[in-house]
């Protein structure tokens, strides 16, 4: 079977980073909402107000049920 050619910058270090960059993606705050269908949509959180402001109610959310569920 022939070999692909390789892409041009991505050796050993190049691959590294890019797995690097896909987890540091991974691990990145989302929202996800649902509109009146029920499809998903993910807003981003650095670039939409909206997205900031649900997830600062989702971090107080979870604060509460913590302090809550330690007293």
């Amino acid at each position: 079977m022939p070999r692909l050619p390789r892409k041009p910058g991505r050796g050993v270090s190049g691959a590294v980073a890019a797995t690097l960059a896909r987890r540091r993606e991974a691990r990145a705050p989302r929202v996800v909402v649902r509109d009146g269908d029920g499809r998903p949509r993910t807003l981003a959180v650095g670039e939409d107000a909206v997205a900031e402001a649900l997830l600062q109610a989702a971090e107080d959310l979870i604060s509460a049920a913590q302090r809550r569920s330690t007293a």
